[in-house]
């Protein structure tokens, strides 16, 4: 065996120990420079670190926490409820909010479902406008919509920038917010508001719950399901364009240009003034005051184009039967309302609007300068005599086929009638 001279053993040995602490290694005892050791603890408590939230996970969490209104009694979530397809609690008119929690909202909550491929919002060369969220078509996407409600008066009420990153930072998921945004604590309050309006898009971008595709439509479409009898009619009845011509505003059919593999979003995501009747509300105590819609009050950039007042966006019809009331100023509490009024309206319009010394107050909420812009096409398109496009039993049958398009419908089990 090979064995080093005596002579050289010590020199040797201090050779080896020198390598081993460079290293980092040695034994116990072995002593390393600071700089070295903290680098190694470093290295260690990073690799034991678990890894940072998602922003998707944080944007649940920031959905539903209270601290970020001035109230500290509202959350998005208090205005989009889960049960009911993320829209208005079951039971309730148009949503409340503000600093006291006592500020009665304009419209009522739209649901945050299925808005994805929404497109922005335009107006194409025949004036005619197109896409965006909200009633009105304000934001062009889910980080816009989420800071609106955030700064209204009547719902979340936050002041400005700084007094709603004040109430974030007291937020249990705020570490959490860095984390998953990679900033420090000091980020600047536009950095902070900024990561959290993400971090809320994100959430509803990619959570499933906010686009399950899982109704019985969808079901029936996948052939894992067979309508009812009254369903089929109220199907046939929603297409027809001599009926209830639903399906030119609502397609049942996926977007043209949509990928292969995906599902009708029951929306064209146009405008239209329907002429629903005023209701009662805080704001329209005042006689004059009017929702116009794409005219403004909660947009002011189209108020000088009269052929868009009092048009709204057309709303996706998932999940209808779970997301009364209806209309964006919450007039109807049932969809037998709703489709009846859509029957009837121009051939028994008292039967939807005030009459007061013998005269009907036709389109009454909207002002007799705007009311050329309400839609006559079918089925309004009906003269005094003639009978409705929907009979009862049809509207009955429409109703039936809409609560076919409610989330978390289950397939039987045993064959399908």
């Amino acid at each position: 065996m090979f064995s080093l001279p005596l002579a050289l053993r010590p020199l040797t040995l201090a050779l080896v120990t020198t390598l081993l602490a460079a290293c980092g290694g040695g034994s116990p005892g072995t002593v390393s420079s600071p700089d070295s050791s903290g680098t190694a603890a470093r290295e260690q408590a990073e690799a034991l670190r678990s890894p940072p939230p998602s922003l998707a996970s944080v944007g649940e969490r920031l959905f539903n926490e209270t601290r970020l209104s001035a109230s500290g009694q509202l959350s998005c979530a208090g205005c989009h409820v889960a049960a009911q397809a993320h829209a208005d609690k079951a039971g309730g008119f148009l949503p409340v909010g503000g600093l006291a929690m006592d500020q009665q909202g304009l419209r009522s909550s739209p649901s945050l479902r299925y808005l994805n491929g929404t497109p922005a919002f335009s107006i194409d060369d025949q004036g005619r406008a197109h896409g965006g969220l909200f009633w009105d078509g304000r934001a062009n996407d889910r980080v816009a919509q989420a800071r609106g409600p955030l700064f209204a008066a009547k719902e979340m009420a936050n002041a400005d920038v700084a007094s709603y990153v004040r109430r974030l930072r007291t937020a249990a998921a705020f570490a959490d917010l860095l984390a998953a945004s990679g900033l420090p604590a000091s980020a600047s309050d536009a950095q902070l508001l900024d990561a959290s309006l993400q971090a809320l898009a994100r959430y509803q971008q990619q959570d499933p719950a906010f686009a399950p595709f899982s109704s019985k439509f969808d079901a029936v479409q996948d052939g894992r399901a067979r309508f009812s009898e009254q369903e089929a009619r109220g199907f046939a009845a929603f297409t027809d364009p001599r009926k209830g011509n639903c399906a030119a505003c609502h397609s049942a059919s996926p977007p043209a240009n949509a990928p292969a593999g995906a599902r009708a979003l029951f929306t064209n995501h146009a405008y239209f003034a329907l002429g629903v009747p005023r209701n009662r509300s805080a704001a329209t105590q005042d006689p004059a005051f009017h929702d116009l819609g794409l005219c403004g009050p909660q947009r002011s950039d189209l108020s000088a184009q009269a052929s868009l007042c009092g048009k709204f966006r057309v709303p996706s019809l998932r999940n209808v039967a779970l997301t009364a009331p209806y209309f964006h100023n919450a007039r109807f509490q049932t969809l037998e309302e709703v489709v009846g009024f859509y029957a009837t309206r121009d051939l028994d319009p008292a039967r939807w609007y005030p009459v007061v010394n013998g005269q009907v107050q036709r389109f009454d909420d909207l002002p007799a300068v705007y009311q050329a812009n309400v839609h006559r096409g079918p089925p309004f398109d009906r003269r005094p005599g003639q009978l409705p496009a929907l009979s009862p039993q049809e509207v009955s049958d429409i109703v039936s086929f809409l609560k076919t398009l409610s989330d978390g419908f289950q397939v039987p089990a045993g064959p399908q009638s």
